[in-house]
């Protein structure tokens, strides 16, 4: 009987079944953007392709231009020989353009042509695909469900154009505002990546194509993005930049990781047996396949050795693996499970179960563009501009009102014939009398200028202004504006944070819309007539000026390197911690309405972190205004008193509430253990340290409408014992006198303590017993003093810190 992969659990005998070379060759990419397959096996080659916001067209040609040239003869090829080859996928892009065509050899537009229709043949009814807000508008929304839809439409487009991993969402953290792919990513907030991306993996995945969680770890700049060093305590790995992807593992299921550019403390992500082994699968229990980004496999042996599954792209070489199993430096056993990895994965894509969606629902992808659009934009001044009155007249100013910038460059980059703009929408909706363009009318009532910046794969921004030209084009048209009694607003169509200070006084209004997608138009011009009550809060913040930010210095590093000295103190928390006034703060956002926030309360005052106990918060929220709207409850938790350094505050809980006018909802938040804890990289674990809490109840991270205090008890992983400091210990009376009865006393007086608290006091308890106390116990065994150690430390660890 012959062998062939069906399901998991033939998986086994077909790796069992597979010579090396075939194991080899199936870890290593065999076209830019599809996997290897072995026939006789029954293992189909699987198509994996960018992105978190809709389906890169411009990889798909370059994979069919790949497999196209992989079956020509030289004679065939002709004029494509050479290195015309290896830029055969940008010919085919330019292509597209009859006039670039029309200057091509024939036999290169015969090629071409070919290509063509093999990218025809893959898109369902001749349909492009819709272009989709990305992360950080739909972080922006914090809505979940809105979320969870749009992931959904993805996937259902991926799933129509033969796509089995859709190479997103990007969950790295927003550690700069000059990061190139700032816009793809949710937030700068650990708790809101964690919360939100699962949602989206979840939509994806139900469409049946694998999700796939990126950049691991920490990619957060593009400079040197193949190159660079970062180096990063462990706390700020475990507290800030890993969350988002523990939760994409552990919430949302997710199938599919990919391994970084980047090097973290000095080994590449791809090639890090600690991050791709001991976190990712020992810590976490992920059971998917880890894919490098394009490119990122710097050595093959170690990227297979430290857990690195798929090597991308194709087509590659793979003779190194073969000859490294065969001399010992890779146990086949390793490989062994490095294929078994991804079979696992494989046999619930697509391309193996079947596909759910042949044709794109235009509709659906609308509507779920739409709303995280729509939801996503965040109205961040607007003082009696907006909503415009009915009927009104308005003059659109710059260049992308016609000519919105809906996606970012490169692999998030969408070729669509979907997008909308603002001008086109309000001719539509307002009427061509309704909207002039170009400058602005005297019998216009508002003038709307909208300025843009892009953001793309491969470089960062230079700085945080606005394209040249567009602060004196605000202003112009901001002072003709006011000087016919009328209003002017900014549309902001940006990758990030923008430096206003030299025209935010002039203006009335500004909305950010990001880079919106492909209804971006539709759902801004609903939002300035009214239509929509903008329900947008910032989820990572807007300084007043780069060097306010809390890696200024330390971004993008020094040539190869970078240090990450701000650590856990990052967005809102370093702004707090260093009191910087930001220009708007991180969870800010307004409304056509009004809310008021009260009866802030708790359930209990006393939580027993041990018996798994939660403190209920709740809050009574109200709509004071005279329209329906949204309004975000964020609630941030502050540790009184710490061991380790703490920020302010940080948040722990949110809820997105809908409020007709003068309803009132009640939103009750739950805050844990988990809430709690703090990462140690002395004891390089999780703890939760008994004391207590406020629990910070509000609209932004500083907008607090009121406080509750609650006390957690139960076991304190900072409490004393081998780990606490000597300085701490004998600042307790009560401590020193335990310990007497396991020690000498004259051991713990203060002159003998002396030398150890004046130059030492840090040190642990475990280093001054193993060179100090311990030596009074010379007729005991290494077994009997670790017994006294043992139940000193016992007693004293019931007693409460002071």
């Amino acid at each position: 009987m012959s062998i062939r992969l069906t399901d998991k659990a033939s998986v086994p005998a077909v790796v069992a079944e597979m010579t090396l070379e075939e194991k080899a060759r199936l870890v290593t990419g065999e076209f830019p953007f599809t996997t290897a397959g072995i026939k006789r096996l029954g293992i189909p080659p699987m198509r994996p392709l960018d992105g978190h916001t809709g389906i890169n067209m411009g990889q798909l040609r370059s994979d069919m231009a790949s497999k196209t040239l992989a079956n020509k003869s030289v004679d065939e090829l002709g004029e494509m020989s050479g290195p015309a080859i290896s830029g055969f996928g940008t010919v085919i892009t330019n292509a597209k353009d009859p006039a670039k065509r029309a200057k091509m050899a024939p036999s290169i537009q015969k090629l071409v042509q070919e290509v063509l229709d093999k990218v025809d043949e893959l898109m369902p009814d001749g349909m492009y695909p819709g272009c989709f807000p990305p992360g950080i508008m739909q972080g922006s929304t914090w809505n979940p469900e809105v979320i969870e839809k749009e992931g959904s439409a993805v996937g259902k487009e991926m799933d129509a154009y033969k796509v089995d991993v859709c190479l997103g969402p990007n969950v790295n953290i927003h550690r700069d505002p000059l990061n190139g792919r700032l816009f793809e990513g949710y937030s700068e907030d650990p708790y809101v990546t964690a919360t939100l991306a699962p949602y989206y993996i979840r939509g994806m995945q139900a469409e049946g194509v694998a999700a796939d969680a990126k950049h691991f770890a920490a990619n957060n700049q593009e400079t040197h993005r193949q190159e660079i060093d970062e180096r990063i305590p462990l706390r700020a790995l475990y507290e800030i930049y890993l969350p988002g992807f523990k939760a994409a593992v552990q919430q949302g299921k997710v199938k599919t990781l990919m391994s970084a550019y980047n090097k973290i403390n000095g080994t590449a992500c791809a090639l890090n047996h600690w991050l791709l082994t001991d976190v990712l699968r020992g810590e976490w229990g992920f059971e998917g396949f880890v894919v490098s980004d394009w490119g990122a496999v710097y050595d093959q042996v170690d990227a297979i050795n430290a857990g690195n599954d798929l090597e991308m792209p194709g087509p590659l070489t793979f003779d190194k693996i073969v000859a490294a199993v065969k001399d010992g430096r890779i146990d086949e056993k390793t490989l062994d499970q490095r294929v078994a990895n991804y079979l696992n994965v494989l046999v619930e894509l697509p391309v193996m179960k079947g596909r759910k969606n042949a044709h794109i629902d235009r509709e659906y992808s609308r509507k779920a563009a739409y709303d995280v659009a729509a939801e996503g934009s965040i109205l961040l001044k607007n003082e009696g501009a907006l909503p415009l009155n009915e009927g009104a007249k308005i003059s659109l100013i710059g260049e992308h009102a016609k000519d919105y910038i809906i996606c970012g460059k490169g692999s998030a980059f969408i070729d669509t014939d979907q997008a909308t703009n603002l001008y086109d929408c309000a001719v539509e909706t307002l009427g061509a009398d309704k909207v002039e363009y170009g400058d602005v009318s005297a019998d216009s009532d508002a003038a709307i200028i909208v300025v843009s910046v892009d953001g793309q794969e491969g470089s960062d921004r230079a700085d945080l202004l606005l394209a040249p030209g567009d602060d004196q084009m605000i202003l112009d048209a901001a002072k003709k504006a006011h000087a016919n009694g009328k209003k002017a607003i900014v549309i902001l169509n940006v990758t990030g944070p923008v430096e206003m200070e030299g025209w935010l006084d002039q203006v009335d209004a500004v909305l950010c819309v990001w880079l919106p997608g492909m209804e971006g138009g539709r759902a801004t011009l609903d939002i300035l007539t009214g239509k929509v009550n903008p329900s947008g809060k910032l989820t990572l913040t807007f300084p007043k000026h780069y060097y306010d930010c809390p890696t200024y210095g330390n971004f993008p590093g020094d040539g190869d390197e970078v240090w990450y000295g701000e650590g856990i103190y990052v967005g809102y928390r370093y702004y707090d911690k260093k009191h910087v006034e930001p220009l708007y703060p991180f969870g800010y956002g307004l409304s056509y309405t009004t809310f008021e926030l009260s009866d802030i309360a708790i359930d209990r005052d006393v939580m027993d972190m041990d018996k798994g106990e939660t403190v209920n918060v709740s809050v009574k929220v109200t709509n004071t205004g005279k329209v329906a709207g949204k309004e975000v409850v964020q609630v941030y938790i502050s540790d009184e008193v710490s061991t380790l350094s703490k920020p302010l505050k940080e948040l722990k809980g949110f809820q997105k509430v809908a409020l007709q006018p003068g309803e009132s909802k009640v939103v009750t938040i739950a805050i844990g253990k988990d809430q709690l804890a703090s990462y140690d990289p002395a004891a390089k674990a999780w703890g939760s340290e008994p004391g207590y809490y406020q629990a910070l109840v509000g609209t932004s991270s500083r907008d607090i409408a009121g406080a509750v205090r609650f006390k957690a008890v139960g076991y304190n992983p900072f409490g004393y014992g081998v780990n606490c400091s000597i300085g701490k210990i004998m600042a307790n009376p009560a401590v020193v006198e335990a310990m007497k009865k396991y020690i000498p006393a004259h051991l713990l007086s203060d002159e003998s303590m002396s030398s150890e608290l004046t130059y030492f006091p840090e040190a642990k308890l475990q280093k001054i017993w193993n060179e100090k106390f311990s030596l009074a116990f010379k007729d005991k065994s290494e077994t009997e003093k670790q017994a006294i150690l043992d139940a000193m430390c016992a007693e004293i660890a019931k007693i409460e810190v002071i």
